[in-house]
């Protein structure tokens, strides 16, 4: 693995560095129009809900989401938790995008992805038939059925909470139903700006996903 990681981690870099990848920051400190780097976000979105945040690869089915709102192949954290469950790599305190996820119930499965045109994976919307793809629109998943829905199709008509939000005000707490099915946990905002933002969203939303899991251990 040491060869693949390696390589990966050169490929990582190089992405980082292409335009498409430019935080918003970076953007505006640029020299870019307006235009440009609304187009350069647009292109980021996009590639985030096509490629698994680990392995930057194509995203595959099964598609899972974690706390922070990133999209990863299914297979790319599991191989990543038989890493580092290897003696080699015990007590490595590694950089790499998947640090916070150690175990599966780190993430969440996305129930309505299918196989799109050209083996490309597709979500979209059960209630609108937007495609999260497209880039123009946001996207929350809800962590106890794996819905994937628009943001302003939620019941209460809720927008996408901000991450500086206090935990009585988040997206999870103000409707915790699931707009497709009904079950009851709590929303995710997917696909954020910034990784501050995903740090604070992860933060943000720990407590719902501990609290969450222990309901669902009273319940059996």
């Amino acid at each position: 693995m040491g060869g693949d990681g390696q390589a990966l981690s050169n490929k990582r870099r190089i992405l980082e560095k292409s335009r498409a990848f430019l935080t918003p920051e970076e953007l505006r400190k640029g020299d870019e129009e307006p235009s440009d780097a609304v187009q350069s976000r647009k292109q980021l979105k996009i590639l985030q809900w096509t490629h698994c945040a680990l392995s930057l690869e194509p995203l595959e089915t099964p598609v899972v989401f974690d706390l922070r709102g990133r999209l990863y192949s299914k297979k790319s954290v599991l191989d990543s938790i038989m890493e580092k469950q290897s003696p080699s790599k015990q007590g490595d305190e590694s950089k790499s995008a998947d640090i916070k996820i150690t175990k599966l119930s780190d993430v969440c499965e996305v129930s309505n992805v299918e196989d799109g045109v050209g083996g490309k994976v597709s979500i979209r919307c059960p209630l609108t038939g937007y495609d999260a793809a497209a880039g123009v629109r946001d996207f929350v998943g809800f962590w106890g059925c794996g819905h994937v829905c628009w943001a302003a199709s939620n019941r209460s008509g809720m927008e996408r909470s901000t991450v500086d939000e206090p935990p009585s005000a988040t997206s999870g707490e103000r409707s915790p139903e699931c707009p497709c099915c009904g079950e009851v946990s709590f929303a995710v905002p997917l696909v954020l700006k910034s990784e501050s933002d995903e740090v604070k969203q992860f933060r943000r939303l720990r407590p719902l996903q501990r609290a969450f899991r222990k309901r669902k251990r009273s319940d059996q």
